[in-house]
């Protein structure tokens, strides 16, 4: 009987694992994934899409309300978008970063953002792997951001993530949907030398307001 058990368990792990893999995401939105290497920083960005469906003009401040809302679900009580749908988004860097002159360790975060029509509040947080942001809390913030919202003039009907002024060191990320973009700067100070990965890292700022750096040797 305990053999049966065990083997009835197996199958029923099997069937939820499998349906996992190939059903479409829920809502009729679309999965994603974006990615780009800036210098020698991977950075990836794992999200579900949805659609403004007719829904013009009630995307920001309706659907997606200002600042953090108790969602009636979960265990947050003061939750952001989570900036995709369904499970979190998730962005992920395979080095140290600077995220708006904020420095931020290599990692896979969950993604949020608290809207707020005159500036945004971006959120990377150390839980990845939530659904969207029914459980958020605030204590497992890495980093917040504060970035101001730009409107755009023609409207995209799917949430996408975008990649924009790229250089060596840096690159902007743009989230767009309906007509609004968010973006924050991500730069980059690691780079190769002979003695291998070598990232430079903000330490403190003088009292005249000068920033001093220290290097370290990494395999980031």
């Amino acid at each position: 009987m305990k053999k049966i058990l065990i083997a009835c368990l197996a199958l029923t792990c099997y069937i939820v694992s499998y349906s996992q893999l190939s059903m479409p995401p829920f809502g009729g939105n679309k999965k994603a994934m974006v990615g780009e290497r800036i210098g020698i920083t991977d950075v990836t960005i794992h999200y579900d899409r949805p659609g403004v469906k007719g829904r013009e003009g009630k995307i920001w401040g309706e659907l997606i309300p200002k600042g953090f809302t108790d969602q009636g679900f979960g265990t947050s009580k003061a939750a952001p978008w989570r900036a995709g749908a369904n499970e979190n988004t998730t962005i992920e860097f395979s080095t140290p970063v600077s995220i708006e002159g904020q420095a931020l360790p290599a990692g896979k975060y969950g993604f949020f953002i608290a809207y707020d029509p005159a500036e945004c509040t971006v959120i990377f947080s150390k839980n990845a792997t939530s659904w969207g942001s029914f459980y958020y809390n605030e204590k497992e913030d890495a980093l917040r951001v504060k970035v101001k919202p730009q409107p755009i003039d023609k409207s995209v009907e799917w949430l996408t993530y975008d990649f924009e002024n790229e250089t060596n060191t840096g690159a902007t990320v743009a989230v767009v949907w309906e007509k609004l973009k968010i973006s924050f700067k991500i730069i980059t100070t690691c780079s190769w030398n002979h003695s291998g990965v070598n990232c430079a890292v903000k330490k403190h700022s003088t009292p005249a307001g000068k920033v001093l750096t220290r290097q370290h040797n990494s395999v980031c």
